[in-house]
């Protein structure tokens, strides 16, 4: 050989030799070959442990970002092997696809639509924000072109569905946890057609052969078993009486919105038609799905949440063991608990007590970037408060639905054998338990997010951050124990305690919670909504006698509650007042249209005005008598109104005319009675007042002041 030859071989050998060590660097860089001695313990290994540490796979083990994990279930190999095949090209499919998909949304064409979504989500399992976008496209934008309330269940199903699909794949994104828990507060608590898609929400947690209607007939004769329809309906109070809809006559503004089953055969049909709604079951057995084949979906089981929903939690009726009546505000709480697991811990002082603060940079604060992440919407404090605000949905659900003490609801009409009707619902104080988790919840939240502190600690920061302290390095390079640092955090705390109690109007919260999670504001509420829905079926009667009943249990109930009521400055919350305002408005109203003894003392007023103006005849005449046209409709109206806006101590007064609440103002401020009544499209325009004197037991000439009947 001679030496070019020789020379030609050496280069090959050492090329051949440079890309085996450059393979072999890559594999061990990559994690595919372990680094040797990585997991000695030998001080002398240190540099093996940290090159150990350091390798690609480690590091994307460790943030959750290893797509090939072997250990995940949601490996999705078509996908990554399509990506692999468009290499450069995968931006340009991507907006091709995103384009097509639209245009098929345009065209109302969804199931081209959703097959497209899926296409680009492969595309793209990382990016969240397609995940985001298109799943609420579906669940929002979709849902409403639907006209049948099952084909729009079906297709928030599906949004949400590909959300928490999106989220498998992502499992370090607080956002798309958020957006979970949004789509189902939001579509299954103040959505469109909501009583239906509650009660489908119920009927995808219930096992398929308890809501099997064949089941609650009679075999031979295909007529309902009302024994078996009993023990349905005890055990899914609140389904039924959704279902049924008799609490409120047809003036409830919702009238369109309810169900209307009126008799057990209605309630059978709407189980038979909605038979295969998506739920938690495999088919029609009563065997759980997969995790990832259930609706609703379920966050995994986590320490931090051991009474929330779970794949594996059961909820065969309203009284489960662990999450009781499991409505669409119950899953929403459980994602957002779940999402908190990926925040950054909040800012604490010396003693490990939290401050009120903004985020803390990344490696300060214990801010680890490989442990947690921070969301980009909403600001860090309202992503926080996710889940004791679901908790307070909860508690006002069931007060909304009349579920309020353990007397439980009386089906009336259903049931010959029982002509006194039967009880379902009994035994569980239904409201008074979910507001007692909610004020415990937002006790909570103010303790860890410091949005609660003593007047002893609030004092002690003021006093700690000084006047003329300099501030310091707010990068985080001063040492956290050093005096400058602790000046800047409690001068920041206190700049920061305000505010962030300001926008997320936690005091007001906190107070309502508490407020209510008593047996007499329970007790208050109740009589108040049995007085409304008396009204709504046009039993004026009893309607007025609740409503006296109940504002006085109302006022004793402000009265040993001033927070509740009224909260001093600088929070303020004007819900209570603005409730106390619309229930004593509407008794008021009944007062003037229906109760004759405001119309007999308007009569002893015109009376007066009738020994000054003899010809004067009373505004309200007997039979055969004509009517004085001085005495026009405004001017009787006007009247009425007068005496229930004015006359205290009679038999029919609002127990809030002629007091006030213990901090001696009135009640309710005037601009808020003002706002009450824009809302409700009352007027106060001033009519001209009756020729009268002073009305007995002295006072100022009543002034007249026209408001229009319910439904002007």
């Amino acid at each position: 050989m001679n030496p070019l030859q020789r020379a030609s071989m050496v280069r090959k050998a050492i090329y051949f030799a440079a890309i085996l060590v450059l393979f072999t660097a890559s594999m061990v860089w990559r994690g595919t070959i372990p680094v040797p001695l990585g997991a000695s313990a030998a001080s002398a290994a240190q540099p093996f442990r940290w090159a150990a540490n350091h390798t690609i796979q480690s590091q994307a083990q460790r943030l959750e970002v290893w797509e090939s994990d072997p250990t995940e279930s949601e490996a999705e190999v078509s996908g990554s092997a399509l990506r692999l095949a468009l290499t450069g090209s995968r931006g340009i499919a991507v907006t091709m696809l995103w384009q097509a998909a639209i245009e098929k949304q345009k065209r109302n064409d969804f199931h081209e639509f959703e097959a497209l979504v899926g296409a680009v989500t492969k595309l793209q399992p990382n990016f969240i924000t397609p995940w985001i976008f298109q799943s609420w496209n579906i669940a929002y934008n979709v849902s409403v072109e639907m006209h049948g309330s099952g084909d729009m269940f079906f297709y928030i199903v599906r949004g949400i569905q590909l959300l928490a699909e999106g989220e498998r794949r992502n499992k370090r994104s607080p956002d798309m946890r958020y957006q979970i828990a949004f789509y189902y507060q939001n579509k299954f608590g103040v959505s469109d057609q909501v009583d239906t898609l509650r009660c489908l929400f119920d009927l995808s947690c219930i096992p398929p052969s308890q809501r099997n209607p064949a089941n609650l007939r009679n075999p031979a004769t295909n007529e309902v078993n009302l024994e078996e329809f009993r023990k349905f309906c005890e055990k899914n109070p609140h389904l039924v009486r959704r279902l049924r809809g008799d609490d409120s006559g047809p003036q409830d503004k919702r009238a369109k919105e309810k169900l209307r089953a009126p008799a057990p055969e209605d309630v059978l049909r709407f189980l038979q038609d909605n038979r295969e709604v998506p739920s938690r079951y495999k088919g029609l057995t009563d065997d759980l799905a997969d995790a990832d084949k259930q609706f609703p979906v379920l966050p995994p089981q986590f320490n931090e949440g051991p009474n929330e929903g779970h794949p594996a939690v059961a909820t065969p009726d309203d009284f489960a063991p662990v999450v009781g009546y499991f409505s669409g505000f119950k899953a929403a709480r459980a994602w957002f608990n779940y999402s908190l697991l990926l925040l950054p811990p909040p800012l604490t002082d010396d003693q490990g007590e939290p401050l009120p603060g903004p985020t803390p940079p990344p490696g300060t604060g214990g801010h680890d970037p490989a442990k947690h992440r921070v969301p980009r919407l909403p600001m860090m404090i309202i992503f926080r408060q996710g889940t004791p605000r679901a908790q307070s949905y909860i508690a006002e659900l069931e007060q909304k639905e009349g579920w309020f003490d353990a007397d439980g609801w009386r089906v009336e009409g259903w049931f010959p054998n029982r002509p006194e009707g039967v009880v379902v619902g009994a035994g569980r104080a239904w409201s008074l338990i979910e507001w007692q988790k909610a004020a415990e919840l937002w006790r909570q939240h103010g303790k860890d997010y410091a949005l609660t502190m003593s007047p002893e600690r609030f004092a002690s920061l003021r006093l700690l951050a000084g006047t003329a302290a300099p501030p310091p390095d707010e990068s985080g390079a001063e040492p956290e124990s050093s005096p400058a640092r602790r000046r800047f955090l409690a001068a920041q705390a206190i700049q920061y305690y305000g505010t962030q109690r300001s926008v997320t109007n936690f005091a007001n919260f906190l107070a309502s919670a508490e407020g209510e999670a008593q047996a007499a504001t329970v007790r208050a509420r109740k009589t108040l909504w049995q007085a409304e829905q008396a009204r709504k079926l046009g039993d004026s009667g009893k309607a007025i006698g609740l409503y006296k009943d109940g504002l006085d249990q109302w006022k004793k109930v402000l009265t040993d509650n001033p927070n509740f009521h009224r909260l001093p400055p600088p929070d303020r919350g004007d819900r209570v007042q603005e409730e106390t305002f619309e229930y004593e408005l509407a008794y008021q109203r009944l007062l003037v249209e229906h109760d004759k003894r405001v119309w007999d003392r308007a009569n002893q007023i015109a009376a007066a005005a009738h020994g000054v103006v003899p010809f004067l005849t009373l505004p309200f005449p007997r039979e055969n008598v004509v009517a004085d046209p001085l005495w026009s409709t405004a001017n009787k109206e006007g009247i009425k109104w007068y005496i229930v806006d004015n006359v205290a101590g009679a038999d029919f007064s609002s127990p809030f005319v002629g007091t006030l609440a213990r901090d001696g103002s009135p009640w309710v401020p005037e601009d808020i009675k003002e706002s009450v009544r824009a809302r409700q499209g009352l007027s106060r325009r001033q009519a001209a007042p009756p020729p009268s004197p002073n009305p007995p037991g002295g006072g100022p000439p009543p002034q007249p002041q026209p408001r229009p009947r319910p439904g002007q």
